[in-house]
């Protein structure tokens, strides 16, 4: 029996502990300022975002590892594993699958790329998924199978306070930016067929709007895979968190709420202070 490594791009923004409970390993993305440039993960996080703009910063920019650090990488775990299955971002919002899948022709099947068409958290459902066929022996055409049908039914999306962040990485036009900030609205956003769209809006306070926001996401609860939910978030107040939490345990019985940080290239894409859970439709 071949033995199978997962590995993911850093942006599955899973915690430290789950990766080493999972034995995941994955590759860094980069965020680039006119300080310098930072690996995510290990250099620069979340709260060094939100410290950045908060302290004036205007100008960023995230990049995916390119075809050569692919490379390395994929070699470098190929010389404990027979074969990889490595997950990358939508490649409807990075470049990351296409630079992955490029690389991995060098090692014919041993490496199979999988584009989750997810982001953030919604691809750690399908990470968690696959490290589980693994360990029940499952060969990597059967892991990538499940994998593509429960990529369908992976709900991942978040609620932004602000639409300044998402209107610079071009997920919002000028004319709802305008629209948002004169009505005091906070844009819904969730995946769809790879690619971020504006679901619903929230007006008003935002801890008010959040709870509201995760209240309707969990209303049709017998439609919901209660094993596992994340609640993902970039520099929210240790208070929002719990209350969010909270919310989820009253509309939802999973059990396992996972709560980690996202890294610093989504919060970099959204901004701080956005909040989402993300789930699996049954």
């Amino acid at each position: 029996m071949k033995s199978i490594m997962i590995t993911a791009d850093c942006v599955c923004d899973m915690s430290e502990g789950l990766l080493e409970q999972y034995g995941v390993k994955v590759i860094y993305f980069y965020v680039s300022t006119e300080h310098g440039r930072f690996k995510d993960m290990e250099e620069i996080t979340s709260d060094n975002i939100a410290e950045y703009f908060k302290n004036g910063g205007t100008w960023m920019k995230t990049r995916a590892p390119l075809v050569e650090e692919y490379r390395a990488f994929f070699e470098k775990k190929l010389k404990e594993v027979d074969q990889l299955i490595h997950i990358t971002m939508s490649s409807k919002l990075s470049l990351a699958h296409g630079r992955a899948t490029v690389a991995a022709e060098t090692f014919g099947e041993r490496v199979v790329v999988v584009d989750s068409t997810l982001f953030s958290t919604g691809m750690a459902h399908l990470v968690i998924k696959a490290s589980e066929l693994v360990k029940e022996g499952k060969e990597a055409k059967d892991i990538v199978s499940e994998l593509d049908e429960m990529k369908q039914r992976v709900v991942a999306g978040f609620i932004a306070e602000s639409v300044e962040y998402l209107h610079r990485a071009r997920y919002v036009n000028r004319f709802i930016k305008a629209v948002c900030e004169l009505f005091y609205i906070h844009p819904v956003l969730v995946m769809k067929k790879g690619n971020l769209h504006l679901k619903t809006v929230k007006i008003g306070n935002y801890e008010k709007a959040v709870l509201r926001y995760v209240k309707g996401e969990l209303r049709n609860r017998k439609k919901i895979e209660t094993e596992r939910a994340f609640i993902t978030h970039a520099g929210c107040s240790v208070r929002l968190i719990s209350k969010v939490k909270r919310r989820v345990e009253r509309s939802c019985v999973f059990s396992d709420i996972q709560i980690t940080e996202a890294s610093a290239t989504i919060s970099s894409n959204c901004g701080p202070n956005t909040i989402g859970v993300l789930y699996v439709r049954k």
